[in-house]
């Protein structure tokens, strides 16, 4: 603004109005007659007045512009202030809903299995130091988290905890090659061993290994803890089969099983932090 105040065309701006005020003031004092000077004054100012009107209206347009400019920008600026409110509230609705919906699948299975006692979390962060989907959670030993508790979905398995510290351990899920689950087919009771494998990990699936070669284990089928070794309450969901092969080292058959719970998309989780039989190996039957 002050440049454009200092510019050359802002002076002869003055220059054109002080030329107006002074042809007005002549007009003004010769208005009285008739006389040829006055009437050569008005000749050589009329263009002047007209242009002065000119710009005088287009002062009026522009200061109104000015602000009606002003006026929908501050209008535009509490609509998207408004806008990224609605928007945060959306995001807490919906958070809100998840953990409702999560509670609400715990609240079932803890009907179903009184002696489960759980601690809910959140997941945090992923250790980047493990290709294999390892979640940090925000629950420690201060909250009564140990190592070798299982960590649930709903009633599905998301894996085992194997680092605890005060405010947050970490979680080790079935994608990682170190986990061994004892599972069973639950339809045809056959019992096996639920990993992985880096290549399988790399899919998102686990392998049911060690199965017999004439397994009547099938795509579709769905597979289940065992409750052998002490690590996880007996029945809760690891996944489903999606394909059987014949192992080709082995005197033996395996299954490709989808996860249940996806491990890249979770939030929210259940820590059980007791149930009957835990630390205690169920006999195979």
């Amino acid at each position: 603004m002050l440049q454009f105040l200092k510019s050359g065309k802002f002076k002869a701006f003055l220059f054109v109005i002080c030329a107006l005020l002074t042809g007005s003031v002549i007009a003004v004092a010769t208005s009285s007659s008739a006389s040829p000077v006055t009437s050569a004054v008005g000749a050589v100012f009329s263009p002047f007045q007209k242009a002065a009107a000119f710009v005088a209206d287009k002062i009026d347009w522009f200061s109104e512009s000015f602000e009606s400019a002003s006026s929908y920008r501050r209008q535009l600026e509490r609509m998207e202030q408004k806008i990224a409110e609605y928007e945060n509230q959306l995001i807490d609705y919906n958070d809100t809903k998840h953990k409702l919906e999560s509670y609400e699948k715990m609240l079932q299975i803890k009907q179903e299995n009184p002696d489960y006692m759980f601690e809910p979390a959140s997941v945090i962060g992923t250790d980047s130091a493990d290709l294999f989907r390892s979640l940090i959670l925000d629950k420690g030993s201060n909250d009564g988290i140990s190592a070798n508790d299982p960590v649930v979905y709903g009633n599905y398995v998301v894996g085992v905890v194997k680092k605890v510290h005060p405010s947050y351990c970490v979680v080790e899920s079935v994608l990682s090659p170190e986990v061994y689950i004892s599972a069973m087919d639950s339809k045809t009771r056959e019992t096996a061993y639920l990993t992985t494998t880096a290549e399988y990990s790399l899919k998102g699936c686990c392998v049911f290994t060690g199965l017999s070669q004439t397994t009547a284990v099938a795509p579709g089928g769905l597979i289940l803890t065992s409750g052998i070794g002490g690590t996880y309450p007996k029945g809760l969901i690891l996944g489903t089969v999606t394909e059987v092969g014949e192992s080709k080292y082995e005197l033996s058959s395996y299954a490709v099983v989808q996860p249940g719970a996806d491990i890249r998309e979770l939030e929210d989780v259940f820590i059980i932090t007791d149930f009957e039989g835990q630390g205690v190996e169920e006999i195979a039957e």
